[in-house]
């Protein structure tokens, strides 16, 4: 289902794999991309989830992230969240409780 929402249209979020960060996950109100592809899971460590931003396997809303130090604050997970993709078929829908 996670996988039909994300490649047949897109659009339909509701049935993708959810991550809630909290208040703690948070310096200064940012999270960098490092943080947000460990919590979420997708990365095991933060040297796997540098390499995968490094080598442009990372795309956060369809975006490709290239930087290690790209950062996001709460706003930007407003509404429906942010959708963090990591390879192929490896995404995640990131939300703020």
């Amino acid at each position: 289902e996670g996988a039909r929402a994300l490649f047949a249209g897109g659009a339909n979020t509701e049935n993708m794999p959810t991550c809630e960060l909290g208040e703690e996950d948070f310096t200064d109100g940012n999270i960098d991309i490092l943080t947000v592809l460990t919590k979420s899971g997708l990365a095991a460590s933060r040297s796997e989830a540098r390499r995968n931003v490094e080598q442009g396997g990372v795309s956060v809303n369809g975006q490709q992230i290239k930087d290690i130090k790209a950062s996001f604050g709460k706003d930007d997970f407003a509404g429906e969240g942010m959708v963090v993709k990591r390879g192929k078929k490896n995404f995640m829908k990131v939300t703020v409780e």
